[in-house]
């Protein structure tokens, strides 16, 4: 996919070391493939173990690669999706990975996640073992999403991420 405005730019910078971690794992399956064509003349058993491990990286990677396409299938409108992203009211936290625009939260923990704002029922904060907040979002069945985590009691960044949260929560319920 071309990226042809400002908010899909946005969305790739985001999304950035995920993609780069797809492209290397494709990068090394190519590159395993190669190796097995070239070995399977000097060594046919060293050449199909090559093969076999690059078509199993393969399939992983061509299937993380459509799952993280597949992040987007569920936003109806994706040019107000974009536009969002890139509005004056987003709120972005690097210290968490997080995007928090008018109708949606993007969290980057271990992969990337979208949720909706109007599919939620509240945000929450975790206290746990040595003063360790984690900020969640609950949806309406009850299952809590964890979009950031805090080592420190005072931390600004967490305090922020939480307020933009519970600012837009409000009206996305009505």
């Amino acid at each position: 996919m071309a990226i042809q405005t400002a908010g899909e730019q946005k969305y790739y910078d985001f999304i950035e070391e995920r993609a780069r971690s797809l492209r290397t794992g494709m990068i090394i399956w190519i590159s395993l493939l190669a190796a097995a064509l070239i070995a399977i003349f000097n060594s046919p058993v060293i050449g199909a173990v090559l093969a076999v491990a690059g078509v199993l990286l393969a399939v992983l990677n061509v299937r993380n690669q459509r799952a993280l396409g597949a992040k987007l299938s569920g936003i109806e409108d994706k040019a107000d999706f974009f536009n969002q992203l890139i509005a004056p009211d987003a709120v972005e936290i690097p210290a968490f990975r997080l995007l928090v625009t008018r109708e949606f939260v993007l969290s980057f923990r271990s992969d990337v996640f979208i949720y909706r704002l109007s599919d939620m029922d509240k945000v929450e904060v975790g206290l746990g073992r040595g003063g360790e907040k984690a900020l969640f979002l609950t949806d309406r069945s009850g299952e809590r999403h964890e979009i950031a985590r805090s080592a420190g009691k005072e931390d600004p960044d967490f305090d922020r991420a939480y307020e933009a949260v519970r600012e837009r929560l409000a009206p996305a319920q009505e």
